[in-house]
């Protein structure tokens, strides 16, 4: 079996095109498309991983958020705010019968986390954007109805949703390889007539905020690589 390479590059991942059409591959990047989901997400990072170890992944793109009327509290994030992601779990693993939801732990099948960025980072990106550090929720159906949305945002605890991130995160404690993820709200959880969506902007802003932590040297330092 060949022995993964060193890469000192940072790798930007994310899941759909539109979340990684502005990204600029300056030295010292890899952009890599992910696709949608845990298990796409999953697979297509493994498979990367498997060839090669970059100083950090960093995670980028959109996010819902849930309403603070789902989780019983006030309102954490709006439609188009940012922040950053400290730990994600996963939100619908497990089984749903006539007494409710049991998730992998609870049926004794797993983990459901919570699976850490890396936390330095992860605070100083905090400290200098002045974004909240958050608890994301990762699911394979996501929250479209209010009823499901307060479910889930009640057992989680989370403040966001997404499709990759724990999976992502598991990946990365497997491959020993730090991570760092950074979210923009795209919609609120729950009826979609309520959602306010903001797909587009919420896409760019994260794309934003990701090259410019990477030019101010926030996600690792800037590597000459040979023959470059």
């Amino acid at each position: 079996m060949n022995r993964p390479t060193e890469d000192p590059r940072v790798w930007i991942a994310f899941a759909h095109p539109r979340e990684g059409r502005a990204l600029d591959e300056e030295r010292g990047l890899r952009i890599l498309e992910l696709g949608v989901g845990k298990v796409a997400a999953a697979v297509s990072l493994c498979h990367a991983l498997d060839a090669a170890r970059p100083l950090r992944v960093v995670l980028a793109g959109i996010c819902g958020a849930y309403p603070g009327r789902h989780a019983g509290g006030e309102q954490v994030l709006e439609v188009g705010d940012a922040c950053v992601v400290r730990e994600s779990v996963f939100g619908d693993e497990g089984l749903e019968d006539e007494d409710g939801f049991h998730s992998l732990a609870d049926l004794d099948l797993g983990s459901d986390g919570p699976w850490p960025t890396d936390p330095a980072t992860a605070q100083a990106l905090a400290d200098e954007f002045g974004l909240p550090l958050v608890r994301c929720a990762t699911v394979s159906t996501c929250s479209g109805r209010d009823a499901r949305s307060a479910a889930v945002s009640s057992r989680t605890r989370a403040d966001v949703e997404t499709m990759e991130s724990a999976a992502v995160a598991q990946v990365c404690a497997r491959f020993e390889v730090p991570l760092t993820e950074i979210r923009v709200v795209s919609n609120y959880t729950g009826d979609r007539e309520h959602a306010a969506w903001s797909l587009a902007e919420a896409a760019d802003r994260a794309q934003d905020l990701v090259m410019q932590a990477w030019r101010a040297g926030l996600l690792g330092e800037r590597v000459e690589l040979e023959g470059a």
